[in-house]
């Protein structure tokens, strides 16, 4: 985890130097994008769900500004499918998923080629877990998260992105994702 934080910070400092001119030119460089990704996630879960299913698939929707040339603010929803456990609870089925509001900060940095750059993220999340079969069966929490990544620009509208992300939520039943995303954007 700790790495992960050092080598997002690290290129989220980079990509501040690496254009510091883009400061005078802001009115040029704002460009709002719309995405879509797949999300591969590994869930940490502990308490009355340490024995369930941890693998979850989910999509997610991502609206966004990018107001520099190396930097972009991004919402995003995502949810899960819903997992359904057969070893229950007290001999029931227990059916859980997530759903999950972001705000996260993106700093790039070209690399190789202009078209190609590596990406660091860091952001909070409102993360809703809910498990249908257990007592006190959901909960909503703040955490964070910071992950690393790479983006292909493929013109002036399209790109593509794949990113691995460490969340932190801190609750008994779900502790923390480990993911991976998938996706394109499209910018106006």
């Amino acid at each position: 985890m700790k790495r992960i934080l050092l080598l997002s910070s690290a290129v989220l400092l980079s990509a501040t130097t690496a254009h510091a001119s883009g400061w005078q030119n802001m009115h040029n460089n704002v460009q709002p994008y719309i995405g879509a990704e797949y999300v591969y996630s590994r869930a940490k879960q502990g308490g009355l769900a340490s024995d369930f299913k941890k693998n979850f698939h989910s999509g997610k929707a991502d609206l966004g500004m990018q107001f520099f040339k190396n930097w972009d603010l991004e919402f995003s929803y995502q949810q899960t499918g819903e997992l359904k456990n057969k070893s229950g609870y007290e001999g029931r089925d227990v059916k859980n998923y997530l759903s999950i509001f972001a705000l996260d900060l993106y700093g790039k940095y070209p690399i190789m080629c202009s078209n190609l750059g590596m990406l660091a993220t860091a952001g909070a999340a409102i993360n809703h877990a809910n498990y249908k079969g257990l007592p006190d069966k959901a909960f909503t929490r703040v955490g964070y998260r910071a992950g690393l990544g790479l983006q292909y620009d493929m013109g002036e509208h399209w790109a593509a992105r794949v990113v691995g992300r460490y969340s932190y939520i801190g609750a008994e039943r779900l502790n923390n994702l480990k993911e991976v995303t998938v996706g394109m954007l499209y910018r106006f």
